[in-house]
């Protein structure tokens, strides 16, 4: 059997150098919990409690380091384009601009008329109102145009702009990620059923406004992620907490589809025969 030290990540390795350099499993319990586990805890809760993007370019990073082909990301919910463009440099950062696209979908002309309760606010009754979030759509994508060519806008309401057409171009690249920033169950509903059928297992999917009347799912976007996750959207569908994007939010799923159609070309296999954990010491050090 062989060992697979090597490939470990290099901060277990070095754990794994300090570990043999300290006598006993007692001393090495002792010095786990209070050198590294409380640090560990404190850094976690400052850490988290602090705005992030940077799993934009976790995920990007990740699709187009470990697989072949070119890709997608899709936005519903553009605005003036505060996440939008951050995804385009992030795709200029990582230099794969060539292989993946930002789409992003909007009618530009800020929130539409609702009358359903399954979006409706229920806490104060100050939900979104019509017209809100309105923008320069001109200036948006002037701007864009200005610094970038892997991107697309499509104008228009969410049914009319997820076409046939649209949606076979993700036959060939492959979404890697959804941001559904739409704020109405209605709308993320549209979303969801036009795209299902063309997104392969592990795609993620974020959700923007998740705690939206503190997450009840009877409406909003977590209505939708209860009903996906109940079945209501066919047999084999799910969407997976992913804690290591998502940390202590209920923002980031992976999307899983056991009928999929189509999967991500990895570049190297993880697993390969004669692989073995091999036993060390009995505190909590590697």
């Amino acid at each position: 059997m062989m060992n697979n030290t090597a490939n470990k990540p290099i901060y277990i390795r070095f754990l794994k150098s300090l570990s043999s350099l300290i006598p006993g499993d007692m001393l090495k319990t002792f010095i786990y919990l209070n050198g590294i586990h409380k640090v560990r805890k404190v850094l976690r809760t400052a850490i988290l409690s602090f705005y992030r993007i940077e799993h934009i370019y976790e995920v990007i990073g990740d699709f187009s380091k470990n697989y072949r082909g070119n890709f997608s990301v899709l936005e519903f919910g553009v605005a003036d384009g505060y996440s939008f463009t951050k995804m385009l440099y992030a795709t200029r950062y990582l230099k794969c601009e060539n292989r993946v696209t930002i789409h992003g979908f909007d009618s530009f002309e800020g929130m539409p008329k609702t009358d359903d309760s399954k979006d409706r606010d229920l806490i104060a009754n100050d939900g979104w109102v019509e017209g809100q979030f309105k923008t320069d759509f001109e200036k948006l994508s002037e701007y864009c145009k200005g610094k970038y060519f892997n991107f697309v806008f499509h104008k228009g309401m969410f049914d009319k702009t997820i076409t046939p057409d649209f949606l076979e171009t993700l036959r060939t690249h492959l979404p890697i990620l959804v941001w559904i920033d739409c704020d109405y169950y209605t709308s993320a509903k549209i979303v969801f059923e036009r795209i299902k059928d063309y997104l392969p297992s592990g795609c993620v999917i974020y959700f923007d406004e998740p705690e939206f009347n503190y997450g009840c799912r009877y409406t909003g976007e977590s209505r939708l992620i209860h009903e996906v996750n109940n079945g209501l959207f066919g047999d084999g569908i799910e969407l997976v907490l992913d804690p290591s994007l998502s940390l202590t939010s209920n923002r980031i799923y992976r999307f899983i589809n056991i009928n999929a159609k189509t999967v991500y070309d990895r570049v190297k296999n993880l697993n390969s025969a004669g692989e073995l954990h091999r036993r060390s010491n009995d505190s909590p050090f590697p």
